[in-house]
């Protein structure tokens, strides 16, 4: 025999075959059927449960015999995707309503993994029955099974609405399922609406049907994603689990009750575990599961200064406490074709479904029902001349002349005759003509019900009506998911703290503290100030902010990038507590040093600008806006030259005749307009500002506004302070060498800062060993440029001013 090889193009095979495989995949494995919502291997199961006879009320059979009864007969894949399937219908948290009564480890909502199918049993559930029944009655097709040994049935004939009792969910090629399941009673109640008003718009459907129902309860979030569903077939919804917050005595806790579908109950508290140990407030002490055969108790315990309704916010939306579910309708219509359908298309589909069936069912007992009324038709004439029918029969030589005397002798068919036949010789001679008479007389009038049901489709709906009421009454349960039309309001941190004064302390080593202004008392200056942070040995405190807790803050390193913190974050200690190192707020570098501490204020106003300074006199200016994205990773400033760093930055909103100062540590000062510095991108590294002399460098910068009564507070490393009114300080060109500010640096030391103060201004200023002094800027009077000044605090032995800021009210 010759062989022929057919050639064709690559390209061309590769597409004819994929779309045969992925056909295939859909309408034979990830895809459920419209009709009774089952994929072929739930089918195979079933029918094959109901094969090996395990009704509900019989005994259980071991898994394996199932699986084995399964892949044999009707599924030729493997027995761990079969038993996984078996496993799934058998468990309560995955099915809103169970197809398979299971018994022994059918796994568990930890996602425990099943027993072996060699130590579990089962057998159908009794709503499973009502899915195979009538199936001996012709009401659905069956088709060869994969060696044509069998048959098996195309579709079940499902008396329950099963597709949008359980849903479905499963991934194809190209395409998925996703459907949430329902509750009985809605699904009937819509079903029989529907049976009565055919007309009806989804809109209507959806007053009787509420929402998804699921098997693990939960809370459904808003309406519009279920609307969404249920018209077109695609929707989104939010699902959260319920939880609880309970007050044992000084301290809460958040007891979670029910969790999201499809959640792992040991991966949500894994998950609460981790949001704890990586959240930057300690808020949650334990995390315990105290869930039993009663149900589902997870305590999430709390120290005491969490907030509750806070932190619950938080675990819906750092953990699967709430979930999203990506609905889409999709499913294979009696025409096998994958179509997305709508809520009124999917219950359509459903009763077409029932009619069909009951009409094939009806012309199945009609057709048994004639047939047995013309037997009994038959022996009724036999019963009238018993002895003239038993003496033939005795008489016949064989059956085919007892059959052929028969019809002649007392007129019976052929049917009729074989049937008297049939019968053993004392029954026949025992035959009761009134219970025949009688049990033709139902028979007719069953004929007659069933050829009106046959001809009246209006007949056989209102025969659904009747066995979907039936249904409801038999497994009708309360919903367990309940939904809420309208978003809860979502706690956010903001909304339960007070925008209280606060001050920022930040230590050459890195470590920032944060506490009320009232723990700071007003002092009259050159007094010896109150310990404002304790520092360890060698350390220092060198940024001080006054802020509020709403306001956030932008530190600069010396790398030239930025952070920006929101202050409540920042952990509220006493005064002259050491708090955390920045490192614990902020994804920096180990060896980066805060140069720079500024108050942002609270939102990110495209009007306002940022300045920074470098000691080498560089300054810079940048649109705060491009700093919205900056966070706690940070993003860079400045560019900064090697030697150089941030020393001072200023955030203003830009108005006219605005004037910069900057001044050097050894006293020098210079005051040009703000427009000699224009805005530049953030990698910048900026112009001159001053032309510094040898082993000088900047130490401050501000903006400021002539208004006739803006002085300068010049405050310096030795305890010194002075105040000089603006007007002194003459407006120059930016990059000169400016004018001298302080008389003289041996006596009052470096300067540390220079501060635009007004008459009622309140100072703080702290030294390197923590302590501070805050103190009305009246107090200092005012006096000349070159001046030493006054002091300002009484310095301990060895101590230094390390900064100074205004106290924002």
């Amino acid at each position: 025999m010759s062989e022929e090889i057919l050639k064709k193009p690559l390209e061309d095979e590769i597409v004819e075959s994929y779309m045969l495989y992925s056909m295939s995949v859909i309408i034979g494995r990830a895809i459920p059927d419209v009709r009774d919502g089952l994929k072929p291997v739930q089918r195979r199961i079933l029918y094959g449960m109901m094969e090996l006879g395990l009704r509900h009320n019989s005994s259980f059979k071991k898994s394996a015999r199932i699986v084995g009864e399964v892949m044999g007969k009707y599924h030729p894949h493997g027995d761990a995707a079969i038993y996984d399937a078996l496993v799934k219908m058998g468990q309560d948290f995955s099915m809103r309503y169970k197809l398979v009564d299971g018994q022994g480890n059918f796994g568990s909502i930890d996602r425990d993994p099943p027993a072996a199918m060699r130590y579990t049993e089962a057998r159908l559930s009794r709503i499973a029955e009502e899915m195979l029944a009538d199936i001996d009655k012709n009401t659905v097709d069956f088709i060869p099974n994969f060696d044509e040994s069998l048959k098996e049935p195309i579709v079940l004939p499902s008396k329950i609405p099963n597709l949008l009792l359980n849903g479905s969910s499963g991934i194809a090629v190209g395409m998925a399922t996703n459907i949430p399941p329902h509750n009985i009673n809605e699904i009937i109640d819509g079903l029989v609406f529907l049976i009565d008003n055919p007309n009806s718009s989804i809109e209507d459907l959806i007053k009787l049907i509420k929402g998804p129902d699921f098997p693990t309860g939960g809370i459904i979030i808003g309406k519009s994603g279920i609307i969404s569903m249920y018209k077109t077939g695609r929707g989104s919804f939010k699902i959260r689990g319920k939880a609880q917050i309970e007050k044992k005595g000084k301290n809460f806790s958040i007891v979670i009750s029910e969790i999201p579908f499809q959640v792992s109950k040991a991966g949500l508290i894994g998950q609460i575990a981790n949001f704890a140990k990586n959240s930057k407030k300690n808020v949650i002490r334990n995390v315990r599961d105290e869930s039993d055969k009663r149900g589902i108790r997870v305590v999430v315990e709390l120290t005491r200064d969490a907030q509750p309704e806070i932190v619950l916010n938080q675990l819906y939306k750092h953990t699967s406490l709430e979930t999203s579910f990506a609905a889409q309708m999709l499913v294979i219509d009696e025409l096998r074709r994958p179509r997305v359908m709508n809520l009124k298309e999917l219950m359509e589909a459903f009763l077409k479904h029932r009619l069909n069936v009951i009409l094939r069912r009806s012309e199945y007992e009609l057709e048994n029902a004639s047939k047995r009324a013309h037997i009994i038709e038959g022996l009724i004439r036999a019963s009238r001349s018993i002895e003239t029918v038993v003496d033939l029969i005795r008489n016949s030589k064989d059956s085919s002349e007892a059959i052929n005397e028969l019809k002649e002798v007392i007129g019976v068919t052929e049917e009729q005759a074989k049937a008297i036949l049939d019968m053993r010789l004392s029954r026949l001679t025992s035959l009761e003509s009134e219970k025949l008479l009688q049990e033709h007389s139902e028979l007719t009038k069953t004929i007659s019900q069933l050829k009106e049901l046959i001809s009246d489709e209006r007949k056989i709906y209102k025969k659904i009506k009747e066995e979907l009421l039936e249904l409801k009454s038999k497994y009708g349960d309360d919903r367990r998911t309940s939904i809420e039309f309208t978003e809860p309001k979502s706690f956010s941190i903001e909304d339960l703290i007070s925008d209280d004064e606060i001050i920022i302390m930040i230590t050459h080593e890195g470590y920032i503290s944060a506490s009320t202004l009232q723990n700071y008392r007003m002092q009259y200056r050159g007094g010896k100030g109150v310990m404002g942070m304790r520092t360890r040995e060698g350390d220092f405190v060198e940024h001080i902010i006054s802020t509020t807790k709403m306001n956030k803050t932008m530190v600069v390193a010396s790398s030239g990038r930025a952070y920006v913190l929101n202050n409540y974050e920042i952990e509220e200690t006493s005064r002259g507590a050491r708090g955390k190192h920045i490192l614990s707020y902020l994804r920096a570098k180990q060896d980066e040093k805060v140069k720079v501490v500024i108050d942002i204020g609270k939102e990110f106003d495209e009007k306002r600008h940022l300045f920074l300074i470098t000691k080498k006199g560089k300054i810079k200016r940048v649109p705060i806006v491009e700093f919205e994205n900056a966070r706690t990773s940070g993003v860079i400033a400045i560019g900064i030259r090697e030697n150089d760093e941030v020393v001072d930055a200023s955030i203003i909103d830009i108005t006219e005749n605005q004037t910069v100062v900057v001044s050097t540590k050894n006293g020098m000062c210079i005051r040009f307009p703000i427009d000699d510095v224009r805005p530049m991108g953030r990698g910048a590294m900026g112009v001159n500002a001053i032309n510094l002399k040898d082993g000088d460098e900047v130490v401050s910068m501000t903006i400021v506004k002539e208004d006739g009564i803006l002085t300068l507070l010049t405050v310096c490393s030795k305890g010194y302070g002075k105040r000089t009114s603006l007007s002194d300080y003459r407006v120059q060109s930016r990059g000169g060498t400016g004018i001298k500010n302080v008389s003289n640096i041996n006596k009052t030391g470096q300067v540390v800062a220079v501060l635009p103060v007004k008459d009622d201004d309140e100072i703080l200023v702290v030294t390197e060993n923590g302590f501070t002094i805050r103190f009305q800027a009246s107090s200092v009077r005012t006096m000349g440029r070159v001046t030493s000044g006054v002091k300002i605090i009484n310095l301990g032995e060895g101590d230094k001013i390390s900064s100074a800021t205004i106290v924002r009210e």
